[in-house]
């Protein structure tokens, strides 16, 4: 289960990731926090439409969105059950999160409160409804803006092309020739290409086209017969 606080985060930071594990047979979703009704650019009406389209293409079982308030991500009891209820209802065996420090305070409150919902979801005193207590095995941190410690590269070079085409669903964020709206900080072409290059970097540290890191502030277990692919 992949949680962003707005639609489009998964997509940018993990998409090749998410791409990889749904051909790989695995089932996948995104809990998508806000809305991200405070964007400069594009509106509600759109956001859904490119957000619908994204999702399309990625092939996930599922996504849904908490519609916390954008820009006002706090951690607070109902916040939390929100997410403990959506935890607790697909009790997915990974959870994927924002590393929580960023230039964005919603990536970094967005990381913190599911962080704690994270643990608090298998506390059987906590009451969501008739969802039993469920607290999945691990939880990992993506990038996002700010570099961050990292435990692991997944290997994109077969999907990152793929990942491209779903960014492009999400026309009204990211670089568009022809927008006549206001430029952000991912709407530049010069956003378009450092997306390229980071996954080029990450990739070339594990001796691959394009990577995607990831970041675990637990150990990790390694056995025989994982050792000598790692």
């Amino acid at each position: 289960m992949f949680f962003a606080a707005h639609p489009d985060d998964a997509e940018l930071n993990c998409g090749g990731t998410i791409l990889s594990l749904v051909n790989s047979g695995r089932s996948v979703g995104i809990v998508d926090l806000t809305l991200g009704e405070l964007s400069t650019r594009g509106n509600l009406k759109l956001r859904k439409k490119e957000t619908d389209k994204a999702t399309a293409l990625l092939g996930i079982k599922f996504r849904e969105n908490l519609k916390i308030a954008d820009g006002n991500i706090e951690i607070n009891l109902i916040n939390k059950k929100k997410i403990i209820s959506v935890i607790r209802k697909y009790r997915p065996e990974i959870v994927f999160a924002p590393y929580p420090l960023d230039r964005h305070p919603d990536h970094i409150n967005a990381s913190n409160l599911i962080r704690e919902s994270f643990f608090y979801a298998g506390l059987a005193k906590i009451k969501t409804g008739n969802l039993d207590p469920y607290r999945p095995s691990k939880i990992y941190y993506y990038r996002n803006a700010v570099d961050m410690p990292v435990s692991f590269i997944f290997d994109i070079s077969k999907t990152f092309k793929k990942k491209l085409e779903v960014m492009q669903c999400y026309d009204s964020q990211f670089y568009n020739a022809e927008s006549k709206e206001p430029q952000t900080f991912i709407s530049s072409k010069l956003f378009e290409q450092e997306v390229e290059a980071r996954a080029r970097h990450f990739g070339f540290k594990i001796g691959v086209e394009y990577g995607e890191p990831f970041y675990s502030d637990s150990d990790l277990k390694v056995e025989s017969d994982t050792l000598f692919t790692l």
